[in-house]
């Protein structure tokens, strides 16, 4: 059985990109505008039916004013700061 954290990253991205779209009360249309895309691509991407490249993940980002890091870190991986003792 795969855990939580094998979840593929195509599916992180989508329901991260779901998620901060829906926090700032965006149709998939507006965050389509917003970030120069095409709405149709936006469900797409949100479906995990899209292998999305870097420069629209950078688009994406910018118009939900996140870190392009933001759309891929799984929902329960915590953020590590600063350097770890080892």
């Amino acid at each position: 059985m795969a855990s939580k954290a094998d979840k593929p990253l195509r599916k992180v991205l989508a329901e991260n990109l779901r998620r901060y779209r829906a926090n700032r009360g965006l149709s998939q249309e507006s965050l389509a505008d917003e970030a120069g895309l095409h709405r149709t691509f936006i469900g797409a991407v949100e479906r995990s039916e899209r292998n999305i490249s870097l420069d629209n993940i950078e688009k994406l980002a910018r118009a939900l004013k996140v870190s392009p890091y933001e759309l891929l870190r799984p929902k329960a991986d915590p953020l590590i700061v600063g350097p770890t003792s080892g």
